[in-house]
């Protein structure tokens, strides 16, 4: 138990200590949102033709629920695995607002992670097929506009699959002023704390500009500010405000330097301000990079190809997962994202395809049975 009612899961297969290679996924999912919304329920795993409908049903129950069969039928098959097969579950990969993925960090700084060779994160990598081929693609892997054609004219499915061996890091973090209350008839009374929280807004803005570096796979950083709040109420001098931001990073524009930089900003505009101007760092996860030749990532490609029946982009996975904290830990872990289900994952109507999901298991059976007897 990690925290109270809160458990990770480690699950162990093989006949030798090393080489090891773990299968990875969180339990926590995001949200229902607005259950109005929802044409099928929400936590019900609803099945219509080859679908299941339900939140986490791609992220990410179904990429764990393969792994765990996996792990399952190749045990019960009772072949010699030369290795060892390792399952992390972890808790708090999406449901934490602050430093999340504690459960990651768990394993890392419990040793779980010190022998390990590679890791498949079975996160959601597909998207439905239909949203390539619209006027306007909908496209969060970043295909081109001829990869786009090439892959609808030799696919047959309903969608599309990207084997990533990449992801971008990211920087949570909050940045807090306070002032003092005053009625806003007498301002000079108080101190306003949305004033300056601007200033530094529009000052890490003018920042974030200067972040053009790009990395082949992972493209560009990419900074969001995703929250503002400030006030209580039309006639009063606000007493607090805060903005929040979150930045996608990349390993050319370290999350160091642009935290460091955040940091200074607010320090200077501290000197000026009568209101206290805060840094909070809510999360620091790396952007993770491996080599896409090495075995596993290739193994999984082979098989991937062969099950998929499509042809299999290379490339890398536009969020970030529990690998950023394996990595931090032991940065010769090589990291394939990889798992059943698609880019509907956080929304309304998620869904994952069952076929698919099969498809998968098939995929990291050859592929371990593979890379423990080649």
């Amino acid at each position: 138990m990690y925290e109270p009612g809160r458990f990770n899961l480690v699950a162990e297969i093989g006949n030798l200590v090393s080489p090891v290679v773990v299968l990875t996924g969180h339990q926590d999912v995001v949200d229902i949102g607005d259950r109005s919304k929802w044409l099928h329920s929400p936590l019900g795993a609803e099945v219509i033709g080859d679908r299941m409908y339900g939140r986490g049903t791609s992220d990410m129950k179904a990429g764990l629920a393969a792994e765990v069969i996996t792990m399952i039928e190749l045990k019960e098959a009772g072949q010699p695995i030369n290795g060892t097969i390792r399952l992390l579950v972890t808790i708090g990969e999406e449901s934490s607002t602050v430093n999340h993925m504690q459960g990651a960090q768990y394993f890392a700084e419990h040793g779980y992670l010190d022998d390990v060779d590679a890791a498949i994160v079975a996160e959601p990598s597909g998207e439905p097929l239909d949203w390539l081929t619209q006027d306007t693609p909908l496209n969060p892997f970043k295909f081109s506009a001829d990869q786009i054609s090439h892959l609808v004219d030799k696919n047959d499915l309903t969608e599309q699959y990207l084997l990533s061996y990449a992801h971008k890091g990211s920087i949570t973090y909050e940045i807090a002023t306070k002032g003092k209350t005053a009625h806003s008839s007498s301002p000079q009374l108080g101190i306003n704390a949305i004033a300056p929280l601007i200033k530094t807004y529009d000052q890490q803005i003018n920042y974030f500009k200067t972040l053009t570096k790009e990395n082949p796979v992972l493209g560009k950083t990419v900074p969001v500010v995703t929250k503002i709040k400030g006030g209580d109420q039309l006639n009063s001098v606000p007493a607090a405000a805060a903005v929040f931001g979150k930045i996608r990073t990349i390993p050319e524009e370290p999350n160091d330097q642009i935290i460091a930089q955040l940091q200074r900003i607010v320090a200077e505009n501290n000197r000026d301000a009568k209101a206290d101007i805060q840094f909070k760092l809510l999360g620091n996860k790396y952007p993770v990079m491996s080599n896409p030749d090495d075995k596993l990532i290739q193994l999984l490609h082979r098989f991937g190809e062969q099950e998929l029946d499509q042809v299999l982009p290379l490339g890398g996975y536009p969020g970030g997962t529990d690998a950023a904290e394996f990595v931090r830990k032991n940065p010769a872990i090589s990291v394939a994202v990889f798992g059943p289900g698609n880019m509907t994952a956080h929304q309304v109507d998620e869904f994952v395809e069952l076929d698919n999901f099969e498809r998968f298991i098939a995929i990291y059976k050859q592929t371990l049975t593979a890379f423990f007897n080649d």
